[in-house]
């Protein structure tokens, strides 16, 4: 979740000002170039009707509770909730909180948020602001309705260099820890440095104390105990994977964006790489030139059974699932717009699928997709609205180019398959959040507005807000489920144990029934994980079953809850 203010040169920060003016002024909306979705306005975010002053939107995210409240956050410091919004014909904007004190000069602010993992039960929610030009602070709110209260500090003391590459990527991961992303706060960061969060992946426990086995943690040496990963010149957002709970790390880069997934001791190689890393250093799953493409001239072609590999005349630097044109092989045949790379046997050679007869041939070049220089946040799709080949899906932006693209992953092995633009025009983007009708939603720093782009369904489904679900040992989970179409009669839709611990049961009960009158307004279903005597880590599947309309099927993991790690910090104090 960030601003786009979020360049490296002064030129480039003109530039944007200039286009922020304009966006302010014409209120642009996305064009979608999927032509399975449809975009529309959702709702302005503003204070009265004639508020007409533009928020400087930094993030939006739906409480995992079934509440229908949608929590946008904005750079000055305010955090506001549209309540009502799919459940009441008069949705209503409120103040949840405002950040005091902060310091909102050039990236800093209110610039990262996430919710509990136990958020059903105890309502935390998690901010990451920028509080002077020398600290920034994790802040913990409990969510009392549209309001927040209980303000307390989990954790502060973050480093902030009082102007830009701040970080502000917050969320928990598999493990139920706290996680969060700092950048080099425009000062670089030498390969070496483990004494400074700067550059780094943070981790703590939920109360913000230190957990036992944080990678580089030495006692009373010189490291900063509380580094989780660290080689990452800009991280603004994070996000979970739902399938995995692994961490996908989005990178503003110098000469190349780059996504990370990223794990415990990893080492993203900056300051001294940026998508040339070598061997002992984590690659990026998804790389982009910075504001523009990149050319590659081929020494070769040659094509079997369906495979073409291709060799290159330098290091290409491509990654699996990128998106390449090819032109200029003396075959014409191995031309192509939209060539996604297989596989990477050499740094000089890669592969893709491509139809034709067996054929070599010489010469030609490869170029990129043009996908912006200014990854911000993104999404992966875990509703069951769209067709199946969007589950898993994640969608991330570009604020210089206003592009939103979207990456194809391989549900076997996690791998990228493909990179396309998914849409266009949506200058100064942000953050995108999935909503409980399993529509995509998405703000810009530079528009009151809130867009949504929904899936046009022809059929009736039942949609799943959440698909994959984790809960703790001894807690709640939910998801909300409605369908996608008026039906003619009642329709009952049946809750099913499929597979796995018996632990974890539906509170909800074992059907949900919708009407003609109640069809589009979201139902809660509710989980339960049990405490039992094991410490592993458990998973059950549901399955949401209806006649005529279909099966969608809900994973749900619970993390098995060792005893807590106490601290001072569990009071907010240091």
């Amino acid at each position: 979740m960030r601003t786009a203010s979020f360049f490296t040169n002064q030129s480039a920060r003109a530039a944007l000002l200039i286009l922020a003016n304009f966006v302010i002024a014409n209120q642009a909306t996305a064009t979608i170039l999927d032509a399975n979705w449809s975009e529309s306005l959702f709702s302005i975010n503003r204070d009265s009707p004639a508020d007409t002053t533009a928020k400087r939107h930094t993030g939006l995210a739906w409480a995992p509770d079934g509440s229908d409240r949608l929590f946008v956050l904005e750079l000055n410091g305010r955090v506001r909730v549209l309540s009502g919004a799919h459940m009441s014909d008069s949705p209503v904007w409120s103040t949840f909180a405002t950040m005091d004190p902060i310091y909102a000069g050039g990236e800093s602010g209110l610039i990262g948020m996430a919710f509990d993992p136990d958020f059903v039960r105890n309502q935390y929610v998690y901010f990451f602001v920028t509080i002077n030009r020398d600290e920034q602070q994790i802040i913990r709110y409990t969510a009392s309705g549209e309001f927040g209260t209980g303000r307390t500090v989990v954790r502060s003391g973050l480093p902030h260099g009082g102007g830009i590459h701040n970080g502000g990527g917050i969320g928990f991961a598999a493990d139920g820890k706290l996680y969060w992303s700092i950048g080099d706060l425009n000062r670089g960061c030498g390969n070496p440095d483990l004494n400074s969060l700067a550059c780094k992946v943070g981790r703590a426990n939920r109360d913000g104390s230190l957990p036992s086995d944080n990678p580089f943690d030495d006692g009373d040496g010189s490291n900063n105990d509380f580094i989780f990963a660290r080689g990452f010149r800009n991280p603004f957002t994070m996000q979970i994977q739902p399938t995995t709970g692994q961490i996908w790390l989005n990178v503003v880069g110098a000469q190349y964006e780059q996504v990370f997934s990223v794990a415990r001791g990893d080492h993203g190689g900056y300051s001294a790489y940026e998508n040339n890393q070598p061997d002992g250093f984590l690659v990026p799953k998804i790389v982009y030139p910075t504001n523009g493409s990149a050319t590659i001239s081929l020494t070769s072609a040659s094509r079997v059974s369906g495979i073409a590999t291709f060799s290159t005349s330098a290091a290409h630097g491509f990654r699996v699932g990128s998106n390449l044109t090819i032109a200029g092989v003396k075959d014409g045949s191995f031309n192509q717009s939209n060539l996604y790379v297989r596989s990477v046997p050499t740094p000089t050679s890669f592969t893709a699928l491509q139809l034709g007869n067996a054929a070599n041939s010489i010469g030609g070049s490869a170029v990129t997709l043009n996908q912006g220089g200014c990854v911000t946040g993104g999404v992966f799709y875990d509703a069951s609205l769209a067709a199946p080949e969007y589950s898993g899906n994640f969608f991330y932006g570009d604020c210089n180019s206003g592009r939103i693209m979207r990456a194809r992953i391989d549900p076997i092995n996690n791998s990228v398959m493909s990179i396309d633009h998914w849409a266009t025009n949506f200058f100064y983007q942000v953050d995108i959040a999935t909503g409980p009708d399993g529509a995509l939603y998405f703000a810009s720093a530079g528009s009151n507005n809130i867009y949504r782009a929904t899936f046009n369904v022809s059929t009736q489904k039942i949609i799943v807000a959440n698909q994959h679900l984790r809960v703790d040992e001894g807690g709640e989970v939910i998801t909300t489920v409605q369908l996608a179409r008026q039906p003619v009669g009642a329709a009952s839709v049946n809750i099913l144990r499929s597979s796995g611990d018996e632990d974890v049961e539906s509170v909800t009960g074992s059907a949900l029934a919708f009407t003609p009158e109640n069809w589009m307004l979201p139902q809660i279903v509710r989980f339960s994980a049990a405490a039992d005597l094991d410490t592993d880590d458990d998973s059950t599947v549901f399955e949401l079953r209806a006649d005529n309309i279909g099966v969608v099927p809900i994973r749900i993991s619970v993390l098995d809850m060792v005893p807590v790690e106490l601290s001072i910090f569990a009071n907010g104090f240091e």
